[in-house]
């Protein structure tokens, strides 16, 4: 969820972010997109089991933003201004929830500037959350309660906690995440997604109650040139806890996306 990253910050352009190129980034370019709770470290133990690609990692300002800016619309255009101005060409995009469903916008309003998508725990159909009652209840014993809704196994440390508590009792944080999550939940997707024609690789964890399996099947189904792969004994966030069966998931399908490109290229 939160915490610091144990990699090193890069701040350019007015844009706080994660680079680590392997290679020179001879494969291309990846960017990770975290979700509404989410941070720069949730993707730490992902990072370290993928090689040949240029990473990247914004950190999203949620805190930060203007109000017209806290839409889902409104962040793909964000991460489409945080691309143009760190000339990131092309990229695949993952996303976990509130990130997986900035990607498919993305997507879906920039196509031909998307290579693929890799999407885990994503809203945009159906999502279980905080709810309502989030900004009324304080508590700690709850908040870790909600928090750990996010795992399979409770992670949710006092750091964690300590991190939404701050968020609860500031009322301009409170303001700016109730318009988010209002917008993912009314910006549904459903009828968009037969026209987001990018490959797309969906990793579930079996035992998600946030957005819950039947949700990854509908992605599966909607999505034209999708492909789901399930892990069990996880939760929400699968690149957070269980990092190496989500790695082997995603370096197979960047391999296969390598060996179409070099076939394509070979054919003209």
């Amino acid at each position: 969820m939160f915490g610091s990253s144990k990699y090193e910050l890069n701040h350019q352009n007015g844009y706080t972010f994660l680079k680590i190129s392997e290679n020179e980034g001879s494969l291309g370019n990846l960017v990770l997109i975290h979700g509404m709770f989410g941070g720069l470290s949730n993707f730490d133990p992902l990072i370290d089991c993928l090689e040949g690609y240029s990473i990247y990692v914004p950190d999203i300002p949620l805190y930060e933003l203007k109000k017209r800016e806290l839409t889902i619309p409104g962040l793909a255009d964000w991460l489409h201004n945080f691309l143009e101005a760190q000339q990131i060409k092309n990229p695949i995009l993952l996303g976990n929830s509130m990130g997986g469903h900035v990607a498919l916008e993305f997507a879906h309003k920039y196509p031909t500037e998307t290579r693929a998508l890799v999407l885990t725990g994503s809203s945009g159909l159906l999502e279980y959350d905080f709810g309502s009652s989030f900004p009324k209840r304080k508590s700690r014993e709850y908040l870790k309660e909600r928090a750990n809704m996010t795992f399979y196994d409770d992670l949710a440390d006092d750091v964690i906690v300590d991190e939404i508590l701050e968020v609860v009792n500031s009322r301009k944080k409170l303001l700016s995440l109730l318009k988010l999550t209002r917008s993912t939940h009314s910006h549904n997707m459903e009828s968009m997604l037969p026209d987001i024609y990018q490959p797309a690789l969906l990793v579930w964890g079996k035992q998600d109650v946030v957005t819950p399996p039947k949700v990854a099947l509908k992605f599966e189904s909607l999505l034209p040139n999708a492909q789901l792969k399930w892990i069990d004994q996880c939760g929400h966030a699968p690149m957070m806890e269980r990092p190496e069966e989500f790695s082997a998931h995603m370096n197979n399908f960047l391999s296969e996306l390598e060996h179409q490109n070099r076939s394509k290229k070979e054919i003209l």
